[in-house]
């Protein structure tokens, strides 16, 4: 589907993505609320045969109980009603594609307007996103951006520098932001993995398998010697763009338009915080298995995303959280 996103600025990486649908492990169907936009809510009602009487029996209005859109009621498991047994949509199979809610069609991109463009990228939480971010060995560029000098490209060009080090690049960036690189989010061997497991686990969740995954971070177990081992696999294993890829990813999304130094600042600890406990984890995954597999860093990404980047309750508490450990160092 690259026609509908000429004239829009997106990751090369990017280009070419295409929903995986039954082959995916975590459906975008399951578990997400779905809400049905005004105009596809009226094609519904229009719809005849057996899959119009299920879309009639399958769908909250607006007017019951104060819902303020009319969205799908989810069935046993939270799976969308038209999810089939396959992993596939029903209505896609009757209907074709045009019949899907502007959620559904949209998912999982998502999109900023800048003053004189509009940008797009696909969202973490898709498995496929995911994958294609976490494969791309070359530095990512914007397609159909020209080169700019703004803040965001000058992070862009540190994040890149690759004949250093991943974490002098971030300090090249806290530099540029006049921040300081020391301290329990920024700073690898003063990192906090306990105190953020702890804080973590006190937030929004909804996948049980987080719940694995904090616990993890909550004990901090791994020694120096651990971490030097799964950087060390990592570096043999021509892998650690994967982390600059991430940081990338992260800083693109959420870093807008002529930001406040401030505001550029806590993007980039969001980042550096969200990219340390994914190699943490991943480190866990390795000193477990004595192994490391490209899908176990999709689906920690893609968890991460799910719990943390979706939740805008989430991002504001972990920001608000900077401050605490601020005011506690």
């Amino acid at each position: 589907m690259e026609n509908e996103v000429q004239g829009i600025v997106m990751p090369d990486y990017s280009i070419g993505f295409q929903c995986i649908a039954g082959k995916c492990r975590h459906s975008c169907c399951v578990g997400w609320e779905i809400d049905i936009d005004e105009d596809t809510y009226e094609m519904y009602k229009t719809v005849k045969g057996p899959l119009g009487e299920k879309l009639k029996a399958c769908i909250c209005t607006p007017s019951e109980a104060g819902e303020p859109v009319a969205h799908f009621i989810m069935g046993e498991d939270e799976r969308c009603p038209f999810l089939n047994s396959d992993n596939l949509c029903e209505l896609i199979l009757g209907l074709g594609e045009d019949s899907l809610s502007e959620i559904c069609t949209e998912h999982p991109r998502f999109y900023k307007d800048y003053s004189d463009h509009m940008e797009m990228g696909y969202g973490l939480c898709c498995e496929e996103a995911a994958r294609l971010l976490l494969s791309h060995k070359e530095p990512i560029r914007l397609i159909g951006l020209s080169e700019r000098d703004d803040l965001r490209s000058k992070i862009f060009s540190h994040l890149q520098e690759r004949t250093k080090t991943l974490d002098a690049r971030i300090e090249g960036i806290c530099e540029l932001l006049s921040i300081s690189s020391s301290g329990p989010i920024l700073d690898p061997e003063q990192a906090d993995i306990a105190n953020w497991g702890e804080f973590l686990g006190s937030l929004e969740r909804l996948d049980p398998a987080w719940d694995i995954e904090i616990a993890k971070l909550k004990a901090a177990s791994l020694t120096r010697e651990d971490l030097k081992a799964f950087d060390e696999f990592m570096e043999k294993e021509d892998r650690v763009f994967e982390y600059e890829n991430l940081l990338w990813y992260l800083i693109y999304r959420h870093l807008g338009e002529s930001p406040f130094d401030d505001e550029a600042a806590l993007c980039v600890k969001f980042a550096v915080l969200s990219m340390r406990l994914i190699h943490y984890l991943g480190a866990c995954k390795f000193t477990e298995n004595g192994a490391f597999s490209k899908d176990e860093q999709v689906e920690l990404s893609r968890m991460f995303s799910s719990e943390i980047e979706y939740s805008d309750e989430n991002i504001d508490l972990i920001y608000d959280h900077f401050f605490d450990f601020q005011e506690s160092n």
